[in-house]
Order: structure tokens, then sequence, then C-alpha cells
């Protein structure tokens, strides 16, 4: 048994570490850069939050370290806060935080203000406590240490995510049907959709685990917390696993699901305008389909007039300053019309332009693959490579064979 108990503790760890660092990829090196890839992973620091100070349960160390006990109790209402507003967010295609979202997160505030009496009590009186709860495990649910009555955290949680849960999957059948609205993009937004379905009840399902945990006193038998503790390392897991299978899901919805729109060819300094005017007088959080159009034409006329994607290092700063577009609506827009990031855009062009030169150029026929690469903007042969293979399915050679010489030319 203590061979068994040693291989589920080493597991969630593993898997709660492996949550903090996908996490910490998606906000921080994430290269869709979206609004909605924060949120989850706010969701997944959350729970993972949650998961480790369970785990620090079985050891030492509040017993060594008291004044940690319960301070992580704001992560066991902030995960289904940012669950409800991440999906939202996909749904919405939103790029910022509405006015009053912070509402979302006033039960993660107010209840960590009910444990203030407990916080601030001498070392001594917090570890005879502390004591008596991780020799009853039963206590844990009960939270004696704190103002309101036991049991009634468990009780606030499971209400607040019985109600964050239904409102996600109100969201998702209301949005079912704008679906068919996408066209093009149905087949993406349909695997997005699936993803979101998936999504919510896997969190979900953490509730029903608690309800019929309450409901029917299986606290008496049992730590309710260990089952939770279960779901929720499974939870994590699956979300792990599905990003890693199918990362296009963080581009999030694509095409424009609000309403069609039909708006006549303008010229590009009264498109300038529209897009100014749209920005300023429209306080939304997510593009409008107005805003999409003039975004659109805005960014391919520039690469076509201009290609500054050829310079080495070209960022989404630089093209935020050049179509003078907030970069966090600039990637929004990228991510939801073209369904890519800004970097497998910027390469796709570059790819288009050499295919173009060699073609109309017989001059660059006798270039090394490295050198028709620094034409392009790419730093090195393997993201030539890369986006060469990305865009066509084939290398490099087989792309350019009939078009280029290996072995003259090579740029400094």
């Amino acid at each position: 048994m203590q061979q068994l108990a040693d291989w589920y503790f080493a597991l969630v760890f593993f898997v709660t570490l492996l949550g903090f660092i996908v996490s910490g990829i998606l906000f921080f090196v994430n290269k869709t850069d979206t609004f909605s890839s924060r949120l989850l992973a706010g969701f997944l620091v959350s729970i993972c939050i949650m998961v480790m100070n369970n785990e620090l349960m079985a050891t030492k160390f509040f017993l060594n370290f008291p004044h940690f006990w319960r301070t992580s109790v704001f992560a066991s209402f902030c995960f289904q806060a940012f669950g409800y507003l991440y999906v939202r967010s996909v749904l919405e295609q939103s790029y910022k935080f509405k006015k009053w979202d912070f509402l979302f997160f006033l039960p993660a505030i107010i209840y960590p203000i009910t444990l203030i009496p407990f916080y601030i009590l001498p070392t001594a009186e917090k570890l005879a406590i502390i004591k008596t709860i991780i020799a009853d495990n039963r206590l844990i649910a009960a939270e004696p240490e704190g103002l309101l009555p036991k049991g009634m955290g468990t009780l606030t949680r499971l209400a607040y995510g019985i109600i964050l849960s239904v409102a996600q999957f109100a969201m998702l059948i209301k949005w079912k049907r704008k679906l068919k609205l996408s066209e093009g993009h149905y087949a993406h937004n349909r695997d997005t959709f699936r993803w979101l379905n998936y999504f919510t009840s896997m969190t979900s399902s953490l509730y029903v685990v608690l309800f019929i945990s309450v409901v029917f006193q299986l606290q008496i038998y049992f730590s309710i917390w260990q089952l939770l503790i279960l779901f929720a390392t499974s939870c994590n897991l699956f979300i792990i696993g599905y990003l890693l299978m199918k990362p296009s899901i963080l581009y999030g919805m694509t095409g424009w699901l609000q309403r069609p729109v039909v708006v006549e060819s303008l010229a590009d300094d009264k498109m300038t305008l529209v897009v100014q005017k749209t920005t300023e007088e429209t306080p939304r959080n997510s593009l409008t389909p107005e805003q999409g159009l003039a975004y659109k034409s805005l960014l391919e006329t520039h690469f076509e007039a201009n290609k500054p994607f050829i310079k080495g290092g070209y960022t989404m700063g630089d093209l935020s300053r050049e179509l003078s577009i907030p970069s966090h609506q600039l990637s929004a827009f990228i991510n939801q019309e073209y369904g890519k990031n800004f970097n497998e855009l910027i390469n796709n062009y570059r790819v288009a332009y050499l295919e173009k030169l060699v073609t109309e150029n017989p001059e660059y026929l006798n270039y090394t693959l490295e050198a028709l690469g620094q034409l392009a903007g790419f730093k090195s042969r393997a993201s030539f490579y890369s986006a060469v293979k990305k865009k066509t399915g084939l290398t490099p050679a087989s792309v350019f064979s009939s078009k280029t010489s290996e072995s003259t030319i090579v740029l400094s």
C-alpha cells in the first residue's frame, strides 16, 4: 500500500509540475499570443496550485512552514472563473477583459478574508490546529479554522462552480448554431468547439463529484479532497495532452462569427480612418467584422507594396507600429482571420515571395537555398526548411529544385 501511495504521489506531482510548465509556455512564450491562451494558462496555474497544496499535506511541509497553511484557498475559486472566461473568450473571439469581469474573482478575494483570524494566530496555535486537521482528513473539507460555519466553504465552492459550469454549457448551446456562419473556416471551428465541450465537461466533472460526495455524505468513508485531486490531475493531464495533439485550437475561432458584413472597397487613406473610428468609438472586447475587413486590407496592401516581412527579425511590434494597430488587436485579428499565428503568417508570405521571385527573375536561379532564405528574411537554414515544409509539405530542395542551383552564389 505504501508503494502504491508513493507512486500516486509521484504521478500527481509530475503532472502538476508539467501543468505549471505548460501554463508558463502559454502565458510567456506561446507564439499565438492570444488573450484566451493566457486565460487557459490562468486556469492551469490555479488547478495546479490546488493539487500541489494537497500534495504538500501528505508531507511535513505545513508542519515546518505553518504560515503557508490555507494561503492557496484563492485558487479553488479562481480556476472555474478562469475556465468560464476562457470558454467565453474563444466563443466571442475576445482580446481583452470586459469591464466587470473582475467580479468573477471576488470570491477568491473575499473567502481568504474569513481566514484572517487563523492567519494571525501564533505559530504554536497554528501548529496545533494543523496537526488536528491532518490527523483527520475529513476536517480538511470542513475548514474549521475559518470564520464561516464548518463546511460552508465547500458548499460555497460547489454553488459557485455549478453556476459557472451551467453558464458555460449555456454559452456552448447558444453559439453552436453560429458555427454555420463561419463557412470556409467551419472544419477548424468545429474542432475548436468540440474541444470547448470536452474542456467544459472535464472541469464540470469536479463539481459533479463534489456534489455527489456532499449529498451522500461520502466524506464519512474517505477524503473528498483526495478524490477531487485525482479528478483535477486527470483534467490537467487531459488538457495538456489535447494541446500537444491539437495546438491549433489555441488560435480560437476563425472567421467572423458575430454577423456577416459587406463593406465597399475604400482607398488606403479612408481605410485608415475607418480603423481608427471603429477602434475609438466602439469600446468592445472583440473585433467587429468592419474592423476585420479594414485590418485585412491594411495588412495585405502593406505587405504587397512594401514587403516588410523580408527583413530579418521582423516582429509583431514592427507590424503594429507600421499599421498603427495595437499589437493585442493585431494578434487577435491574425489568429481569427488567417487561423495562424504571426510567425506562420510571415513565413508563408516569405515562401510565396521566394516562389514568385525565382520565377520572375532568372538571375536568382544561381543562388543557394541559404541565400534565398536570407533574401526572404529567414535567419537560418533550419527556419527556412521548416517554413517551406509546413506551407507546401515539401522540402526547399524539392520546391525550388527546378529553379535553384545549390552551388554558386551565397549571401554574406
